[in-house]
């Protein structure tokens, strides 16, 4: 049943839309990412990822073996750029911290999507991520086909390298200041009608979604070869967000990396997996028993 603070909340939501759109229906392209943003929403998406987030553990704590995972080569491409992990910031709040480093391109906008990652191939599998996972995940080089080829990361597999340049011209980019207003408010209109409560939890999830975006956009800027971020580069990093989440992942890792043997409790049958086969392309024996890996 909807309260009075119900009702107060949706008038101030419209309200805050109506502004919005009247400030910026010239913007070409913005009703598509609306859409697309509500589409999520309808499919429970958001709620999903946002629960997701709340419970997430860095695989490489819950399991020991796991310290043996790989690398990301996107991460140690961008330090060797010298683009190095942030000294501890203990005396800024996320508030303080989202605020003063939203627009820059720094060693967190990498690692929050290489975790964001993480967290929408463990939303597709379905379960924890073991470390065939996370090698399947990473020596996939999807990080570099989305930073690489934004909305068209589903073209560019297997073919995709990003040199040294790129790093350097992403670390160049600036904003335009319309285009800082337009993300800023944007942001907060999709946000606000996410949340009603911005509490921890909350803060840090807008957090790392507004630090993904930013790296999207400076990307778009490099392929575009612009230094100034404009409209067309936020709304391609909004697109490009969106389909990431819409792409089951699973389908792009690299399965070379799944190893060991399928064996079914009913009939016995042990089965290797082969180079291009994972456990989750099997959803039972041939016989119709049940199946685990070993």
């Amino acid at each position: 049943m909807v309260d009075a603070n119900d009702n107060y909340q949706d008038h101030d939501l419209t309200a805050m839309y109506q502004e919005f759109i009247q400030e910026f229906n010239h913007v070409n392209g913005i009703f598509n990412i609306l859409n697309e943003f509500m589409h999520l929403w309808d499919e429970n998406i958001w709620e999903s990822l946002f629960n997701l987030h709340c419970q997430w553990k860095n695989p490489l704590e819950v399991q020991d073996n796991l310290k043996s995972a790989t690398e990301n080569l996107v991460l140690l491409q961008a330090i060797n750029n010298g683009i190095q992990p942030n000294k501890p910031y203990e005396n800024y709040s996320d508030v303080d911290y989202y605020n003063s480093t939203l627009f820059t391109v720094d060693y967190d906008s990498f690692q929050y999507l290489h975790i964001f990652l993480e967290k929408l191939y463990t939303f597709y599998l379905g379960r924890d991520l073991v470390v065939d996972d996370l090698w399947a995940l990473h020596k996939s080089d999807l990080s570099e086909r989305i930073l690489g080829g934004l909305d068209l990361f589903n073209l560019f597999r297997g073919n995709l390298f990003l040199g040294d340049k790129f790093f350097q011209d992403i670390k160049k980019v600036t904003w335009g200041e319309d285009s800082i207003i337009f993300f800023k408010k944007f942001q907060n209109l999709l946000f606000s009608f996410l949340f009603e409560d911005h509490g921890e939890n909350e803060t840090t999830y807008n957090l790392e979604f507004g630090k993904i975006l930013v790296l999207l956009a400076h990307s778009g800027a490099v392929l575009s070869d612009n230094q100034v971020i404009d409209y067309k580069c936020v709304l391609r990093a909004y697109s490009t967000l969106f389909k990431i989440i819409k792409t089951d992942i699973t389908s792009l890792s690299d399965k070379r990396y799944y190893t060991g043997l399928l064996s079914c409790g009913d009939c016995n049958e042990l089965y290797p997996l082969l180079e291009d086969e994972a456990p989750f392309d099997f959803s039972s024996c041939s016989c119709g028993g049940g199946i685990r890996i070993h």
